[in-house]
């Protein structure tokens, strides 16, 4: 047992590949399955071909609402598409893409977990962690039933972030150690917020508060705090050209959400009801989709519960920080859950656009496995968490899709992109996630290219040269015209007249990007997407923060290397 014990400790990404594989074997067959999110394959798609016309980052997008395009990577978390774009880059297609970003996403999540809580127990009990984490209900329902592609990419920054923090506030460890996990640290934060925006804002203020948990613990040793404050800077700043433009240009879209948050709070007994479905989140209890925690989840609940009752006072200072920490999380999340929290909802800023106030499950399915820490006080740790093991067992029937349905590429791209040519496919969905420009009064139903508002003064468009994020024309006009171009109009879109940038704006009734040519004659019209002044500045910033963050990290290796040469 010790040696296999030890084998773990040496080998544990390897082993993180092993245990993980019945959560992904679901993925190999070929095609795609009915997961609710299908959409992220076709969005992949954008991604790759605005990389391809030169635009980075990605913003706006050439195809979606019939040419129209959309500011969909302003909003929309880039960073799983991002590696998306790299595998479909070197061969695979845009669905094996997509299953790739999951079925790599359980095993490194493992990895960083069984890390994180090898900080706390013994190689043992954090195995049986780690085991936990892959399987609870929620990661199943994640990647098998909703296709969440930014939630299923999360999970792995979750632990990473929280072991980022115990190395920086551990006080045995080296300056140079310390330097190295804040930059990993930032990293880390930043890649979460641009994995998915509403996991990092739950859980990057829970985090803070961890951090301030030990720090206390340090008596607020100032440089731990230092380190904490610079770490979590860098994150922000990491990831400021996404989030900083998603929140302030939010104010240019239609405020809506497909679906009201008060519609879709969970029972306590779906919370705990052994059920897994693959239907729709709806009104009332009576939801085809599953809230379920977990058996394993709910048996470590139980027993914490003990460990806090009967030996608090024996719990080491370090234990008791994340133990405290993780049982008020899973407690403020299942409060979050329930319709009484409805207040909070309607008072803290941008919880609406959370829709489903089940997405906690995400912070539950993340804490209940540390709580295995409180194991090691119980002398029949062993026995239990072998107990534990089996319940996870029973959760393994539930990580596979509903439908194997094996659709291709060919399938999404008809149904959501209408380029090269509109297929019959597209006119059967609705972009239902996308937020409008407030110009929009109508949503485009035909293709667009550039075209007069006005009769009077308006000669003719000669030579054009249309390209998927801009066009260039000569437009011949008698006195001032109005034009416009079939795209949403979005800060970033820019027109010249002979060589001089004019106003552009969105006009009635579908927002499209709109001018004014002045006076008689031939116009030289360029049009084009490009990243505005506070954009570009944004850009530099983050990726002079993300450089720093990896000078810091390679810095510690090189240092540790060092000194490892001298022994």
């Amino acid at each position: 047992m010790n040696k296999f014990l030890k084998f773990v400790d040496n080998k544990i990404f390897l082993i993180s590949i092993i245990i993980s594989i019945p959560a992904v074997l679901a993925l190999i067959p070929k095609g795609f399955y009915g997961a609710s999110d299908e959409v992220h394959i076709a969005w992949l798609y954008e991604m790759y071909e605005t990389i391809k016309l030169g635009q980075i980052p990605p913003r706006f997008v050439p195809d979606l609402s019939f040419g129209h395009g959309y500011p969909l990577f302003n909003f929309v978390f880039p960073l799983p598409y991002y590696i998306g774009t790299l595998f479909h880059y070197i061969g695979f297609s845009l669905v094996d893409s997509v299953k790739l970003l999951f079925f790599l996403s359980v095993p490194f999540s493992a990895f960083f977990m069984y890390k994180l809580l090898r900080q706390f127990s013994n190689t043992f009990l954090s195995l049986v962690g780690t085991i936990l984490y892959i399987y609870s209900p929620y990661r199943s329902t994640d990647i098998y039933v909703r296709g969440a592609i930014g939630e299923v990419f999360s999970f792995v920054f979750l632990p990473l972030i929280l072991l980022s923090f115990v190395k920086i506030t551990n006080k045995e460890n080296s300056e140079e150690i310390k330097v190295g996990w804040i930059g990993i640290a930032g990293l880390s934060i930043a890649f979460l917020i641009l994995s998915h925006n509403i996991t990092s804002y739950m859980f990057l203020p829970i985090a803070l508060i961890f951090a301030l948990f030990r720090l206390s613990g340090l008596k607020w040793s100032r440089v731990s705090i230092n380190a904490v404050f610079v770490a979590v800077l860098l994150g922000l700043l990491g990831s400021c050209y996404f989030w900083i433009p998603a929140i302030l240009e939010s104010s240019l879209m239609k405020y809506s959400t497909v679906f009201d948050f008060w519609d879709h709070f969970p029972t306590l007994r779906q919370l705990v009801t052994p059920y897994f479905g693959y239907g729709a989140s709806v009104p009332g209890p009576g939801d085809g989709i599953s809230f379920f925690m977990g058996l394993a989840n709910l048996a470590v609940l139980v027993l914490t519960t003990s460990v806090f009752l009967f030996k608090y006072k024996k719990l080491e200072k370090s234990d008791k920080s994340i133990l405290v920490w993780s049982y008020l999380v899973v407690f403020i999340s299942i409060f979050m859950m329930n319709y009484r929290s409805t207040f909070l909802w309607k008072t803290i800023p941008f919880m609406p656009y959370f829709q489903f106030p089940w997405r906690f499950l995400t912070l539950v399915s993340f804490t209940t496995p540390l709580l295995v820490i409180s194991l090691k006080y119980f002398r029949t740790e062993k026995f239990i968490a072998t107990i534990l093991i089996i319940l996870v067992f029973l959760s393994f029937p539930y990580f596979r899709p509903q439908d194997f349905l094996g659709r291709t590429d060919e399938y999404y791209l008809a149904k959501y992109i209408p380029y090269p040519e509109i297929k019959a496919e597209y006119y059967t969905q609705q972009e239902e996630y996308l937020r409008l420009p407030k110009s929009v009064e109508e949503k485009p139903t035909l293709r667009s290219g550039i075209h007069t508002l006005q009769k009077e003064g308006f000669g003719g468009i000669f030579n054009p040269k249309e390209g998927r994020l801009g066009m260039e024309a000569v437009v011949y006009s008698t006195s001032d015209t109005v034009l416009s171009y079939g795209k949403y109009y979005f800060p970033g879109w820019t027109v010249y007249d002979n060589g001089k940038k004019i106003k552009a704006f969105g006009s009635q009734p579908f927002g499209e990007v709109t001018f004014v040519l002045k006076g008689k004659g031939d116009h030289n019209v360029k049009i084009y997407f490009r990243e505005t002044s506070f954009r570009l500045a944004l850009n530099v910033v983050s990726l002079l923060s993300i450089i720093f963050c990896l000078f810091l990290i390679f810095k510690n290796r090189l240092v540790n290397s060092k000194i490892k040469t001298k022994i």
